[in-house]
């Protein structure tokens, strides 16, 4: 039974598609993107606090993000790529 002061929320397809397109944004930066910059991080941690920990602040050592994305890091591909890199 619903209460007569219960409000319902009825989404418009424009609430609809930009809905969607922040869960693509989501799933992409959390399932594909290695690091994150501050922004995209905090985007993430706004849309789900239990993602936090799958993140780690890096700062300035790295120029590709500020935070390194433990759902996607692969440590043997790192010290393949610095391997490379050290090799030439």
């Amino acid at each position: 039974m619903i209460n007569k002061n219960t409000k319902i929320k009825v989404m418009t397809e424009l609430e609809r598609y930009e809905d969607k397109l922040e869960y693509d944004k989501f799933q992409t930066l959390v399932n594909t993107k290695e690091y994150v910059t501050k922004a995209e991080y905090e985007f993430i941690i706004n849309y789900d606090k239990t993602e936090k920990s799958n993140f780690s602040y890096i700062g300035n050592y790295s120029k590709h993000g500020d935070y390194l994305n433990f759902n996607v890091y692969c440590e043997y591909e790192h010290h393949e790529a610095i391997t490379k890199q050290e090799i030439g």
